[in-house]
């Protein structure tokens, strides 16, 4: 990862886990980067623990801007949890008011749930309401550090995931393009490089090696 960020110049870091900033890998990468002096922002999914939800505006190219918006999962699958009905209210307003070129929702746990037999995705039951609002209202993208068992794809919906052995992610979700990708990769990371009108990610495996390549386009439009 040091050398992808030196040599990709990253100006930041999104960390998808359940623990928050009490993760280990937060904690001993956030000590190994110090000199590089790039910010960390770390999810949290771990029920009980009162939620922890931001967003995080950044500069793109001609003063446009990007949005990142971390979610606490953990505090979703409650219906009955104060904190996550807020957290989805707060949601909805953030992304009513944003202008920005793009919005990449992140959170721990999985958006979807898959059917093994029929090869369908459909929005997990208990985040149906985190799916509607991103539907809605256009958020491009939606980043998880857990996957379901299959690939899958449901109206405009479609997933990006890990055909691994393990499911451990990161995973992307194309909210409201069409993308199609399922592709075997290594476990590793992914590297985002943002411009007004494309969102281009690259799937980088643990000993830096670019596996694959997928490009959001605006104006609906995807190149593989």
């Amino acid at each position: 990862m040091e050398k992808v960020v030196k040599a990709y110049k990253a100006r930041f870091v999104v960390n998808i886990s359940e623990l928050g900033e009490d993760d280990q890998l937060m904690l001993n990468a956030t000590w190994y980067f110090q000199s590089l002096k790039v910010p960390w922002y770390t999810t949290r999914a771990l029920k009980g623990q009162g939620a922890d939800y931001f967003l995080k505006q950044i500069k793109i190219p001609y003063e446009k801007t990007l949005d990142v918006i971390a979610m606490d999962t953990g505090s979703l699958q409650d219906p009955s949890n104060g904190n996550g009905n807020d957290q989805l209210h707060w949601l909805t307003r953030t992304l009513e008011a944003s202008n920005s070129s793009w919005q990449i929702v992140v959170g721990f746990n999985s958006l979807v749930a898959c059917d093994e037999n029929t090869d369908q995705m459909e929005a997990k039951q208990v985040f149906e309401p985190l799916y509607d609002i991103l539907l809605k209202y256009g958020a491009n993208a939606y980043l998880s550090g857990q996957s379901c068992a299959n690939y899958i794809r449901k109206g405009v919906t479609a997933h990006i995931r890990n055909t691994g052995q393990t499911d451990k992610g990161p995973f992307f979700t194309s909210i409201n393009q069409g993308l199609v990708f399922n592709k075997k990769i290594f476990n590793g990371f992914l590297l985002h490089r943002v411009s007004p009108l494309e969102f281009v990610t690259y799937f980088v495996t643990l000993t830096g090696e670019v596996m694959h390549k997928i490009e959001l386009q605006q104006m609906g439009k995807e190149v593989m």
